[in-house]
């Protein structure tokens, strides 16, 4: 019993002198708890409203100041147009129009139906169900204050605000529109980032590492080899899913496949930085596999690939900048569904882009540290 003891002893101090350890036995659990609770809101909030106001009278100069002093709706300011709105969600400025039609205040003054139609960004259909029925809730509102205010006055008979919605970009407002870009970011995720920094660890855990080094070949080249392959196969592998995605579950790609292909490969470059840098900073494989786990928990709740980010507090909304998925199924969302060009997914682009250098330079930092 006393021996049994000792190798318990021995085990706990094993464990105690490993921070790694320490971190993903304790630290972690608590975070994968802490992080849904904190992160996951079921209301929407800072919903980004234009307005397009056909008649501009005082009923619709009331309800849209109404609109923007509610405390889910940011106000945009006026659109002119569709297609100026239509602009304004392919940039991701806005999530919301109100349409105003003609003769707003002389129908309802008359008992009746005064139009109001909703347009908004189907590409995120729960998002965009959420931010409607807000929407619908406040004109309810204003309809009923604004029915009282006539009752008690004496001044105005029975009338009806009559809401349409219109869903931009996915009308149907399907899911698989939504998951699809998602699911994508998450299989490149976990081969280029968990199966890279493996097989790099592998290599170093079985002593084949130092005799590579010592091969003519410079220590970059080595790199590249074990990196080369998971590229191949993430790039593979997507083509795979976007090929039943559109020939099985018929998910649009309504942009360029060559823009969405450059984007993957950005994404996938960055990946395998991120891969790499994690084989520099562990020993172990299963020290390499458990920590690329423990990204795929806040990757999915910070990327937007299930909640939205907007909703999110301020904190977790700045920490989803630093999730590469988060900027890939921005763009691919934008590219499949919106049909956007290049030009509208610069942002992500570049900050898929900076991410993989940064991650690059750190890894090749490291990887020189350990060569020393």
């Amino acid at each position: 019993m006393k021996q049994f003891l000792s190798f318990v002893r021995k085990e706990f101090i094993h464990i105690l002198r490993d921070p790694r350890s320490l971190l993903i036995l304790l630290v972690m659990p608590q975070i994968m708890v802490l992080l849904p609770g904190y992160v996951i809101k079921n209301e929407v909030k800072d919903i980004r409203v234009a307005v397009l106001d056909q008649s501009r009278d005082i009923y619709t100069e009331q309800l849209t100041q109404r609109l923007y002093a509610n405390e889910y709706f940011i106000g945009k300011g006026e659109v002119r147009t569709e297609e100026e709105a239509a602009e304004l969600f392919k940039k991701g400025e806005i999530d919301l129009v109100v349409v105003f039609g003609p003769e707003f205040a002389n129908r309802i003054i008359h008992s009746q139906d005064a139009s109001v139609q909703l347009l908004a960004d189907g590409s995120e259909p729960n998002q965009a169900s959420v931010r409607v029925a807000y929407a619908q809730q406040v004109v309810a509102g204003f309809q009923k204050e604004l029915a009282q205010q006539m009752a008690q006055t004496g001044t105005g008979q029975p009338f009806n605000i009559r809401v349409n919605s219109r869903m931009l970009y996915n009308p149907q407002q399907r899911s698989e529109v939504n998951f699809v870009p998602g699911v994508v970011g998450m299989v490149i995720l976990l081969i280029c980032c968990m199966m890279t920094s493996i097989a790099i660890v592998r290599e170093r855990e079985m002593g084949t590492m130092e005799i590579l080094l010592a091969s003519p070949l410079p220590s970059i080249d080595i790199v590249l080899a074990k990196l080369v392959p998971y590229m191949i196969i993430s790039l593979i592998d997507m083509a795979t899913i976007l090929c039943l995605s559109y020939f099985v579950m018929n998910v649009p790609m309504s942009g360029s496949l060559m823009v969405y292909v450059i984007t993957a490969v950005i994404y996938i470059f960055t990946s395998l930085m991120l891969g790499l840098l994690i084989s520099t900073v562990v020993n172990t494989q299963l020290a390499a596999m458990l920590i690329s786990l423990l990204l795929i928990v806040p990757t999915i709740y910070l990327s937007g690939m299930v909640f939205a980010v907007e909703s999110m507090p301020v904190a977790a909304q700045i920490a989803s900048n630093i999730v590469p998925a988060k900027w890939f199924i921005s763009a691919s969302r934008k590219i499949m569904v919106e049909g956007v060009s290049m030009e509208y997914v610069a942002t992500e682009i570049r900050a898929l882009a900076i991410e993989g250098l940064v991650f690059m330079l750190l890894a090749w930092r490291f990887f020189k540290t350990r060569l020393a």
